[in-house]
């Protein structure tokens, strides 16, 4: 009985997303394309890369990654999408609705061709029409995914960072974060006095002597640093603080401020340049490569999350696994196209030196961040999964199913599972989009405050 059960649940989900692929399909010819990619590389699905073959995959990954399968570290499993990884028709549409009404200001921020000033929203990719030879080709594909990030509009979400050495896990944080856009989102312009881009609050909920600890950030629309503040409860009191920050360590984890979904921060405050596209393979959580994630609409009108899905599987979860602790076991890594961009910080401060991204072409998410400190010396390694959900009658990839940073020069990382059980039922990680109890009110220095009590 339960197996069939189980038969028919796995039939409905296959229907389910067979009908919202064909409703929303932005790449009819997805499939046709990802074979394509199979034939230009020498493994495919079902394929196990590890030390015996690892030179298969040897101008497939950057080279951090190699290194780690040449010595043990990861074994990769090649996989492939069952579904179209990409966004919705409806927001290439809005995009090709704004072409030639958008240009970068002198800070490279985004100005109105028409009033010479920030625009009060944007609605689909403010530079639809990509030039390869535009000097500033970097910067406005930032811009694009930055503004596309917008679409889930208000969002709340819980999730834990753990601090994984070569011993196992050392310790972890539960954050909860809240977050609000104002470009990108379906509603429209909204009352915006304070010209933002987006607000964000994060705010610890275990372990208690760290509970309660929140982080404010406002976003400006016109390019100019972010801005907020730090509530810490042993002061019982806000402190402000200004974007100059945002490369310190998250709580003393391999991640910055910055690094959130890949690249977190003000996209005008680093110099981007194109330095090449190639065939990758990417890494994707093996649930999520087979469907995106179907969300459920909530009495509140929120959208939330896929909760039945497999636990995530990190190297120390699992006591016959040799390799490195922090190694994604239940990925797959499937071949994708993507862009090489040179990120180089216009702070002399800024604690990174430069980082190249790989993002995908299609997607216009990043796969991975490879991090330099300030002597160009290589530091960390950053694995990004970005998914795709479907919701409220659209399909977005605007929110991370895990992420791991690791320190390859202490040999230790940090890994951000926001899917699936990690061990600690009492925050099982979760996402609602669209949330109407997330008020743009809420996002000052008194409810900081409030909040965190």
């Amino acid at each position: 009985m339960i197996k069939k059960v189980f038969l028919l649940c796995l039939l409905s989900l296959f229907i389910t997303v067979l009908s919202f692929q064909t409703a929303m399909a932005y790449d009819p010819n997805w499939k046709a394309n990802q074979q394509k990619l199979f034939d230009q590389i020498p493994v495919k699905a079902g394929d196990v890369i590890d030390t015996s073959n690892w030179q298969k995959v040897k101008d497939l990954l950057p080279e951090s990654i190699l290194g780690y399968v040449k010595e043990g570290e990861f074994v990769l499993k090649i996989g492939e999408f069952k579904h179209d990884y990409s966004g919705d028709e409806a927001w290439e549409k809005a995009g090709e609705m704004n072409r030639g009404k958008y240009a970068l200001g002198s800070k490279k921020e985004i100005i109105d061709k028409a009033t010479g000033k920030f625009p009060m929203y944007i609605y689909g990719k403010p530079f639809p029409d990509l030039d390869k030879n535009d000097p500033d080709f970097g910067i406005k594909f930032m811009h694009n995914n930055a503004v596309e990030r917008g679409r889930g509009g208000s969002a709340n979400q819980i999730g834990p960072t753990l601090f994984v050495s070569e011993e196992g896990l050392d310790r972890y944080l539960v954050s909860r974060v809240l977050y609000t856009y104002y470009w990108g989102q379906r509603e429209g312009e909204v009352p915006n006095p304070n010209k933002f881009k987006f607000m964000e609050i994060v705010r610890l909920l275990d372990p208690y002597d760290l509970a309660g600890t929140s982080v404010l950030t406002h976003r400006a629309l016109d390019g100019s640093p972010d801005r907020g503040g730090t509530y810490v409860p042993a002061l019982r009191r806000v402190r402000k603080t200004s974007g100059l920050n945002r490369s310190d360590p998250f709580f003393g984890s391999e991640f910055v401020i910055d690094d959130s979904m890949g690249w977190g921060g003000q996209n005008e405050t680093m110099s981007w340049k194109v330095v090449g596209e190639k065939v990758m393979l990417c890494p994707k959580d093996d649930f999520h490569a087979q469907s995106p994630d179907m969300m459920t609409e909530q009495p509140n009108g929120a959208w939330k999350t896929t909760m039945a899905i497999p636990p995530l599987n990190f190297g120390y979860m699992d006591k016959n696994w040799s390799g490195a602790k922090w190694a994604p076991n239940h990925a797959v890594w499937v071949p994708r196209e993507v862009y090489l961009i040179e990120a180089t910080p216009l702070d002399p401060y800024y604690n990174y030196g430069k980082c190249l991204f790989y993002y995908d072409k299609v997607a216009g998410v990043p796969a991975y961040k490879i991090i330099s400190n300030k002597a160009g010396e290589h530091w960390k390694t950053l694995i990004v999964q970005q998914l795709s959900q479907v919701w409220d009658n659209r399909k977005t990839i605007s929110s991370v199913s895990w992420y791991v940073c690791i320190d390859d020069r202490r040999h230790h990382a940090s890994i951000s599972p926001w899917r699936g059980n990690w061990g600690n039922q009492e925050y099982e990680p979760f996402l609602t989009l669209g949330d109407p109890n997330v008020k743009r009110a809420d996002f000052t220095f008194e409810k900081l405050a409030t909040m965190s009590k």
